[in-house]
């Protein structure tokens, strides 16, 4: 059974700073009315490396699956 991910997280061209892409509605709604994150017009949320850990945390406990590439 394949794994269907809500968040892909992806490398940036800033250093020390990864882009939170979210892969369905759920996720942005998350993105935008729980974590309180900016998107940006390409859907993406900027994200310090060193918060990764602790947004897959929190996604993990509103039930969202993220993907670290």
């Amino acid at each position: 059974m394949p794994i269907t991910f809500d968040f892909k997280i992806i490398a940036s061209n800033i250093h020390g700073v990864s882009q939170v892409q979210p892969l369905n509605e759920d996720a942005l709604n998350y993105l935008v009315d729980e974590a309180k994150f900016t998107v940006m017009p390409d859907g993406t949320a900027p994200l310090f490396d060193d918060a990764v850990g602790d947004f897959i945390s929190d996604a993990s406990w509103a039930h969202l699956c993220c993907e670290y590439v």
